[in-house]
């Protein structure tokens, strides 16, 4: 299960995964090696191992023991997981990563917008509602399906009723599951949601 990252490895994992997604860090290059980098940010090494152990985790390097860190930058859809619960956002990583996709998290609505803003790659959102409030959920959820109606979303909750006024409009998410959620359910999500767009990758453990 992918572990919760600091301040500072936070910091440093969304530069390296900006350089990996943009190109500056084409695919097949090699990283700088964990001083080099640890150097760069003021950081100790041990902080970077664990951004290359989540870059990795998503796919986006290989982490080669004895001759270093490549980017293997692979084209697979994005999922946007949106929850202010850190431990509902490190199950639903689990689960989502399990699938073979990448993962990009928000721990409030309005990070969750500028995620979806930034990165074009984002195939399906999966929202908790109550954040903190179910108001604050529900105009998420209603923001995300007005501005980008294609975009398949999910809601995530322990209270489905909280969607009550959602019901029987255009914003309602397609799919709704309640928490807490497992592997099985979110794999079907993701075959229902982005597997058409997969070119016949299988969605499964890799």
């Amino acid at each position: 299960m992918a572990s919760n990252l600091g301040p500072r490895a936070q910091r440093i994992y969304n530069v390296l995964r900006e350089r990996i997604i943009e190109g500056t860090q084409p695919e097949g290059s090699k990283l700088p090696s964990h001083t080099r980098l640890a150097e760069e940010f003021g950081v100790a090494p041990m902080t970077v191992r664990q951004v290359l152990v989540r870059l990795e985790e998503e796919g986006l390097i290989i982490i080669d023991h004895g001759r270093g860190t490549f980017v293997h930058h692979q084209q697979s859809p994005t999922v946007l997981i949106v929850d202010d619960h850190d431990l509902s956002r490190t199950i639903l990583r689990s689960h989502v990563t399990h699938g073979g996709f990448r993962v990009v998290e928000a721990v409030s609505p309005e990070q969750g917008l500028a995620a979806l803003e930034e990165d074009s790659s984002i195939a399906l959102v999966l929202s908790d509602v109550r954040m903190p409030t179910p108001k604050e959920g529900v105009d998420f959820i209603r923001l995300v399906r007005r501005r980008w109606p294609t975009l398949p979303l999910a809601a995530v909750t322990g209270f489905p009723d909280d969607l009550a006024e959602l019901h029987g409009t255009p914003e309602c998410p397609i799919l709704v599951l309640t928490k807490p959620c497992r592997l099985g359910q979110i794999e079907e999500v993701l075959r229902l949601a982005i597997g058409a767009r997969l070119s016949g990758r299988a969605v499964g453990p890799r």
